[in-house]
């Protein structure tokens, strides 16, 4: 291997050398100042360095927008099968049977889903967790609520973010709640609420989301207007919450009917 020493331009050639002797010429060199293999080709090793450039930046690509957007929905499509299934219903009729299809653990043989319910056509939605029996006392309750204000099955619509309850009526898991979120916001899109009364924390999240309040719970939202959409929304109490705390009855009765007379501006 031949090496060039700094001091004199000595060259010297390590070969046929037994290991000790190998290393103490090497720490001879070392020690003389050599410290660079000579190459193949002539260098001089006077010139001054020259300083390394920095390659050119790879010119920045900008995704068109409309582009990135259209593969973030691809992407939640895939993630969530409902996103399509919601999509491709035309029409509340075609909604219920595409929900009726869908596999999910909280799906009931046998059992219609309760997604949107009612006179759906009212422009009136009162919306709540998860459907509830109708000889359950939450049940009932609501009945006596909505009817206090002239609401009834025929003036307006029920909507459900669950449309089956879930099993001894737990609270529903956000991820329950995503997965069938696809199929409420169509819900939303075909029947055009201009109106929406959400029961409990858990639907006034519908808005929440969008105006920013997500982590305030039920008793800083009440009797405040927020939104979905172009649809006005005010959060009350659940009855399930009222049967357990009688005391914020006044305060539901008052929001029940704040909202009563928000519809007769409908009219």
């Amino acid at each position: 291997m031949p090496v060039q020493s700094h001091h004199g331009n000595v060259q010297h050639q390590l070969t046929q050398y037994s290991v000790p002797d190998a290393a103490n010429a090497l720490a001879w060199l070392v020690g003389a100042g050599a410290d660079v293999v000579v190459d193949e080709a002539p260098r001089n090793w006077l010139a001054v360095p020259v300083a390394a450039t920095t390659p050119p930046a790879a010119p920045r690509i900008t995704q068109n927008v409309p582009v990135a957007r259209a593969h973030a929905a691809a992407s939640i499509a895939v993630a969530n099968p409902a996103t399509a299934l919601a999509g491709a219903a035309g029409d509340l009729a075609a909604l219920d049977a595409a929900v009726a299809g869908f596999d999910h653990p909280l799906r009931r043989a046998g059992t219609a889903p309760q997604l949107l319910t009612g006179a759906t056509a009212s422009g009136v939605i009162i919306v709540s967790d998860q459907p509830e029996a109708d000889d359950s006392p939450t049940a009932r309750l609501l009945v006596r609520m909505l009817a206090a204000i002239g609401l009834d099955a025929g003036n307006c619509a029920r909507a459900n973010l669950l449309p089956w309850s879930t099993p001894a009526g737990r609270p529903p898991k956000d991820t329950e709640v995503a997965d069938f979120e696809p199929f409420r916001a169509r819900a939303f899109e075909l029947a055009a609420p201009q109106l929406i009364l959400a029961l409990g924390e858990r639907a006034a999240a519908l808005a929440a989301r969008l105006d920013g309040p997500a982590a305030r719970g039920i008793s800083s939202l009440r009797g405040n207007w927020l939104g979905v959409g172009e649809a006005p929304l005010l959060a009350t109490f659940h009855p399930r919450i009222l049967l357990t705390q009688p005391e914020f009855k006044r305060l539901a009765w008052a929001d029940l009917q704040t909202f009563a007379a928000r519809i007769e501006t409908l009219k």
